[in-house]
């Protein structure tokens, strides 16, 4: 599949789920995952395919260390930096060849806090119309 029509079915999945024109894309997704170290929140949310990790409580413009992995995979890892209210948000598309799921796992580490959680993701099966 082409990168663009890959980005077109991404983005026309995504805006499917809204229940309303002014509802976030992500408004009704069920929580995953969760952690807390003092002031600082993470919440993972999804809709079985696409997933949101928020931090909030984190000090405006505070850089931190981003890490997730999947699996066994090389794991990603990211500079973050929190907006001006104090959070940052990531989605994540978990995919791995040949495997029908594995374990999200996420880490920040900051300067006021260090949060970690997981989930369990299943590749969901193709829906023909």
């Amino acid at each position: 599949m082409r990168t663009s029509t890959l980005l077109v079915s991404l983005v026309l999945t995504l805006s499917s789920t809204a229940a309303t024109a002014g509802e976030p894309v992500d408004g009704r997704w069920s929580e995953v995952a969760r952690a807390r170290d003092g002031d600082c929140r993470m919440t993972i949310t999804g809709n079985g395919r696409f997933y949101r990790v928020a931090a909030t409580g984190l000090a405006p413009g505070e850089r931190g260390r981003f890490v997730l992995t999947n699996g066994g995979m090389t794991p990603l890892d990211w500079s973050v930096r929190a907006d001006a209210g104090g959070g940052f948000a990531r989605y994540y598309l978990p995919f791995r060849w040949h495997r029908a799921g594995d374990t999200v796992a996420v880490a920040l580490d900051t300067p006021s806090c260090g949060i970690s959680a997981s989930f369990d993701w299943r590749r969901a099966e193709p829906v023909v119309r």
